[in-house]
């Protein structure tokens, strides 16, 4: 094992906690919290989509997951349909409520990049995307093992 791995792995954490305690903060006056967030933005970016699809973007397990649409259903930001092709799951689609969330937490995504990547050029941005993308490919080929 490389002796840069341990200090990159406690980076990648300590991000992940700094990155969840400031959009918790972010959106406190709003009662969001970082999860349901990040299901608003999935559904922004693709309305009506399954809670299967929504985990596969997000990454959360299933039951963080139905806690967190039976909240964001509970305040009215999103609503659910049949799914048409599979009886046993639904289809989630944003509400006008959870449609005007959406520049709010753009705002505070945008101020997080701003402090997290301050100073990167798109250059070493692309890379880091890169970069993450590898890894998350890793992950995702041997999560059975």
């Amino acid at each position: 094992m490389k002796t840069m791995y341990p200090e990159i792995g406690r980076i990648i954490m300590a991000y992940d906690k700094r990155f969840k305690v400031f959009m918790k903060n972010a959106l406190k006056e709003q009662g969001l919290t970082v999860t349901e967030a990040l299901v608003l933005l999935s559904l922004y970016e693709t309305d009506g989509q399954t809670q299967d699809g929504l985990l596969s973007s997000i990454y959360y397990d299933k039951s963080v997951m139905a806690r967190t649409m039976q909240s964001l259903e509970k305040t009215g930001l999103i609503d659910r349909s049949e799914n048409p092709e599979d009886k046993r799951s639904w289809i989630f689609h944003l509400t006008e409520d959870g449609r005007s969330m959406e520049p709010i937490i753009v705002n505070a995504l945008r101020k997080w990049c701003r402090l997290a990547f301050g100073d990167m050029d798109d250059g070493e941005a692309r890379q880091l995307l890169a970069t993450m993308r590898g890894i998350q490919s890793n992950i995702s080929e041997n999560e059975s093992e």
